[in-house]
């Protein structure tokens, strides 16, 4: 069977691109009937934050485009990130932070070893191959970097709009600290994996 990534339109764009274009415009528009239905009866969900998540896909579009001129083909992770916002939206409707705590855990969890494994490839990609082969831990500090510098951004939009519109994003005075912990794990699971696979890989290879 024919890898989607390998399948392009006539234009030349991406059939796997294309399919995640259509979930993500199936996605916001079910988020703006979730907000004005009033059908969940938990939901969290604001017009300001479903806007921030706009704006969040633009930017991805936008460095997916950038880097492709680079060279660096960021097509797969166009699936991964509509995997990350359907976990978070399925949370958030139902009020996972507040009702159902290990749902939130875990959305925050699964969601950085996903983005994890995208800086990941990233790096792998855009690093020398030589440098992924001899330098395995530098190429983690830099994936574990990124990915805690973007759950940390993303508290901090949180709060300033909790502050600026009233919205309920940041739950008790722990829920911080436990978001950037399960963040931590997520990223240091999949690192940990990769790191220990890499090695494998390196032995078999010399030997």
């Amino acid at each position: 069977m024919q890898d989607l990534a390998d399948i392009y339109t006539k234009r030349g764009t991406p059939l796997i691109l294309i399919l995640s274009r259509v979930a993500f415009t199936g996605y916001f528009i079910f988020a703006l009937w979730a907000i004005q239905s009033k059908t969940f009866i938990y939901s969290e969900l604001s017009l300001v934050w479903l806007i921030y998540l706009f704006t969040l896909y633009l930017i991805a579009e936008r460095l997916h485009k950038v880097f492709f001129k680079k060279g660096i083909d960021l097509t797969f992770s166009f699936p991964l990130l509509f995997s990350i916002y359907c976990l978070h939206l399925v949370s958030i409707l139902l009020a996972g932070q507040e009702r159902l705590p290990i749902m939130n855990r875990a959305e925050h969890f699964a969601s950085f070893v996903l983005l994890c494994y995208v800086v990941w490839i990233f790096f792998i990609k855009y690093l020398p191959h030589e440098v992924w082969h001899h330098h395995q831990y530098y190429t983690a500090i830099l994936v574990f970097s990124i990915t805690a510098t973007i759950g940390v951004g993303n508290e901090l939009v949180e709060l300033v709009l909790d502050s600026l519109f009233k919205t309920n994003l940041i739950g008790d005075r722990f829920d911080t600290s436990i978001d950037l912990l399960m963040n931590t794990l997520g990223s240091g699971v999949f690192l940990s994996v990769r790191l220990i696979l890499g090695t494998t890989e390196n032995k078999n290879i010399v030997s």
